[in-house]
C-alpha cells in the first residue's frame, strides 16, 4: 500500500503519528489493506521519507484499537474483524447511543432539531434514488448531531472507536435497502421524542433500532456465509 498521498498534510496541525495512524486505519476500513496483510514499518518510512519512530507510534495507536496486530516473527498484521465482531459492536451501540439520545432530549435547541429535520430528508432521498454511501455519510452525520450534545466525553470516545470497526462491514447492508428505509422511518419517531423533550422515547427508540440492525445483520450475515459455501 503507497500512502505518499499523506505527504502533503504532513505540515498539518495534528500530531504526525496520529495523522499515520488514521490514514492506516482508514486503509484497513475501506479495505485498501485486508485482514491478514503485512503492514512494512521500512516501506511506510521509505513512502514517507521519514523516520520510523512515528510510524511506530501509530501503529502501537492501531494495536490497541484492535486494527493491527503485532506477532512476532511476522511483524505488523491487519486484524480478522468478523460478522460476529460487528453484531456485538451493535449491541454496545444501542446500549451507550440510547443513553446518549436519552440525556440530549432537552438539550436540543431549534438549531439542531432543523438540522436533524434536514438530514432526514436527506436519507429519504438517498434511500430513494439507491444511493446507499451517501444515506451512510448523512446518517453518521445525523447521530453526530444529537450525541456531541452529550457532556460525557468518555461515551463519545466510545462511541468514535465503535464507528471505526463498524465501517469496516456496514456494505453489508447494501443488498438490503429496507433496513435502510426502517432506519430512516425510525428517525422521524426519534425526532419527534427529541420536539417533545422526552428522553426516555428517544432512548427507546434510538436502543431498538440499533438493536434491529444488528438482528439484521446476524441474518443476512447468515445468508452471506451459505452463499460463499454454495
Amino acid at each position: 500500500m503507497r500512502i505518499n498521498t499523506l505527504e502533503n498534510s504532513i505540515a498539518e496541525h495534528q500530531p504526525l503519528p496520529d495523522k499515520i495512524a488514521n490514514f492506516v486505519r482508514e486503509a484497513i476500513i475501506v479495505g485498501k489493506l485486508k485482514a491478514g496483510e503485512k503492514i512494512s514499518e521500512a516501506k511506510l518510512a521509505d513512502e514517507l521519507h521519514i523516520s520510523r519512530t512515528p510510524i511506530r507510534e501509530a501503529i502501537r495507536m492501531l494495536e490497541s484499537e484492535g486494527f493491527v496486530s503485532i506477532i512476532p516473527r511476522r511483524g505488523t498484521i491487519v486484524s480478522e474483524f468478523s460478522l460476529e465482531d460487528l453484531y456485538e459492536y451493535f449491541q454496545i451501540k444501542a446500549c451507550i447511543e440510547g443513553f446518549a439520545a436519552g440525556g440530549v432530549a432537552e438539550a436540543l435547541g431549534e438549531r439542531e432539531l432543523n438540522k436533524l429535520r434536514r438530514l432526514n430528508e436527506e436519507e429519504a432521498r438517498a434511500v430513494k434514488e439507491g444511493d446507499f454511501t451517501q444515506f451512510l455519510r448523512v446518517h453518521d452525520e445525523f447521530h453526530q448531531t444529537f450525541l456531541q450534545k452529550t457532556p460525557n466525553r468518555k461515551l463519545l470516545g466510545l462511541i468514535q472507536h465503535m464507528g471505526y470497526h463498524i465501517r469496516r462491514l456496514e456494505k453489508v447492508f447494501f443488498d438490503h435497502p429496507e433496513v435502510f428505509i426502517a432506519c430512516s422511518n425510525t428517525h422521524k419517531d426519534l425526532i419527534s421524542a427529541f420536539e417533545a423533550r422526552d428522553g426516555h422515547q428517544a432512548r427507546e427508540i434510538v436502543e431498538r433500532n440499533i438493536l434491529h440492525i444488528a438482528e439484521n445483520l446476524k441474518r443476512y450475515g447468515s445468508e452471506i456465509m451459505e452463499n460463499d459455501k454454495a
